[in-house]
C-alpha cells in the first residue's frame, strides 16, 4: 500500500453534516477496500485563490491514507459526482518520505563522522550524491 493526501473543498455553503456525510462516504471506501486512514483533518472555511464556478470560498479537507490505487480512484470517482466538492486533489507522498529519510539518514551518517551530534550544513551536490 502507498501513502496518499486527498484534499476537497467543499462548497461554503454546505452544512457541518453534509461534510461529516461525505467525510463518512471516503472514510467507509478506504476501510472497506483494505487501506488504512492515518489522519482527517477538517479546516475551516477557507478563502480561495481564484473563483471556482462561482464560489470564492470553501470548507477545506485532507484525509492521509494508506491504499492502493484501486481505492484512490474510487474515492476521486465519488468526489467527482459530489455536487457539495467544488475540487479534489490526490497526491502520492511516498516518494517524497523516502527522501527526506535518505537525505536524513545522510546528514547523520556525516555527522557521526565528523564527530559532532549536530547535522552539518549539505550541499546540493552531497544530496544528489546520496540519494542515488
Amino acid at each position: 500500500m502507498r501513502n496518499y493526501e486527498i484534499m476537497f473543498i467543499v462548497n461554503p455553503n454546505a452544512t457541518e453534516d453534509e461534510v461529516d456525510k461525505i467525510n463518512g462516504q471516503l472514510e467507509t471506501v478506504i476501510t472497506s477496500g483494505g487501506g488504512q486512514i492515518q489522519k482527517i483533518e477538517k479546516m475551516s472555511k477557507r478563502r480561495l485563490a481564484y473563483e471556482v464556478g462561482r464560489f470564492r470560498e470553501g470548507y477545506y479537507v485532507l484525509f492521509a491514507t494508506a491504499a492502493n490505487g484501486d481505492i484512490v480512484k474510487e474515492c476521486e470517482r465519488r468526489l467527482r459526482v459530489m455536487d457539495p466538492v467544488i475540487k479534489y486533489i490526490t497526491v502520492r507522498v511516498d516518494d517524497d518520505i523516502r527522501r527526506m529519510e535518505k537525505i536524513r539518514k545522510y546528514r547523520q551518517k556525516r555527522a557521526n563522522r565528523r564527530g559532532s551530534g549536530a547535522a552539518a550544513p549539505v550541499s546540493a551536490q552531497s544530496i544528489e550524491e546520496a540519494m542515488q
